[in-house]
């Protein structure tokens, strides 16, 4: 990060003497236009408070100039839901947040990391401002499809004529040849479902995106039984327009053999 000396309109929560030589782990960016404290919810119960320049702040904790890092997956687990805890919060009482990912650290320099974490909202504010006037009145929404391969393996098979015309022959197959006959009977429908999934995969995601202002395609989960993802989207919603994406997904839940699942809403991580 780019960082420069600081002029007027500067103030902060004031740290404790010994806290100078401490790093700033920082949670999110908020428009704040005072210093504050949330008190002490931050990881491992340490007290968060605002850094603030003009009307940007910084929400964050002091603490010692090293990533969290641990081979217990529980406590990993608790850090990474704590530094969440505090960016829904700070999102609850100031309406706009920019998330930072976990492990943001400003280690203390000559100037100290308090200092320097001023010197950087000053000289990023404009454009910090503008990211933060970008998601107001917008939250993100998690929005899965799961479809159900069995239903859909059916419709194949009950459509194709080449997998219809191999049905009507295995019957009257020798033992070797209609074992023969199923291969390529599984082979046929297997495509044949591949290529329905990327159709359903193309049409989902066009009338999920006309009732979003962004959104960005994330991993599928593996399938458990017969119901696999189809898609997983990371939706950025405008308030005015939750109810439109919400009438679409109950329109896509009522076809036979779709699932879906909506989550949120939350700060928008994905977007940031």
């Amino acid at each position: 990060m780019s960082l420069s000396s600081i002029g007027p309109g500067t103030a902060s929560t004031a740290p404790e003497p010994d806290t100078e030589r401490a790093a700033r782990y920082v949670y999110c960016l908020a428009a704040i236009g005072e210093p504050a404290s949330l008190g002490a919810i931050g990881i491992e119960g340490r007290e968060v408070y605002t850094v603030v320049h003009r009307s940007l702040g910084a929400l964050v904790h002091d603490g010692p100039p090293r990533p969290y890092e641990t081979r217990d997956q529980e406590q990993a687990a608790g850090w990474v839901l704590a530094h969440h805890r505090v960016v829904e919060a700070a999102w609850q009482r100031w309406g706009t947040v920019l998330p930072m990912t976990f492990n943001t650290l400003i280690a203390p320099a000559e100037k100290g990391a308090h200092d320097s974490l001023l010197a950087w909202l000053g000289t990023e504010h404009d454009s910090l401002k503008r990211r933060l006037d970008a998601f107001a009145g917008k939250a993100e929404y998690g929005v899965q499809v799961s479809w159900n391969t069995a239903h859909f393996a059916r419709q194949v098979a009950q459509t194709d004529p080449e997998v219809n015309a191999l049905e009507k022959q295995i019957g009257s197959q020798s033992r070797g040849l209609a074992y023969m006959y199923r291969q390529r009977l599984e082979s046929l429908v297997r495509k044949g479902v591949e290529a329905r999934a990327a159709l359903e995969f193309k049409e989902l995601y066009s009338r999920i995106s006309q009732c979003v202002d962004q959104a960005r395609i994330e991993k599928t989960r593996v399938a458990e039984g017969e119901w696999a993802m189809l898609l997983n989207l990371s939706c950025l919603v405008s308030v005015g327009r939750v109810p439109g994406l919400k009438a679409q997904l109950d329109r896509i839940e009522s076809t036979d053999g779709l699932s879906v699942r909506l989550a949120g809403p939350w700060p928008p991580y994905s977007f940031c």
